[in-house]
């Protein structure tokens, strides 16, 4: 018999705004683990005549979750079934 975790994430991305506000951050100390690479980004697909850098983009909380899975040394495997 095999243990289970099962993990339910609210939301799958967030702005940065609201992922400042549940960690009790500052958007300004978002932005800058973003731009240092310790937060991952999900960046939404922009059209061909939008500037790619001006589009917004928003905390992966589905990437943040599987490296905190890879940090604490449990395999992670995702499903989309709504078993509630």
């Amino acid at each position: 018999m095999s243990n289970q975790l099962i993990l339910s994430i609210p939301a799958p991305i967030l702005t940065y705004q609201e992922y400042a506000r549940l960690q009790g951050l500052t958007v300004q100390s978002v932005a800058s683990a973003v731009f240092a690479g310790k937060l991952p980004v999900y960046t939404p697909p922009c059209s061909p005549n939008e500037n790619p850098a001006r589009v917004k983009k928003y905390i992966n909380m589905i990437a943040l979750y599987a490296e905190a899975a890879k940090a604490a040394n449990i395999d992670m495997a995702l499903t989309s079934d709504k078993q509630v």
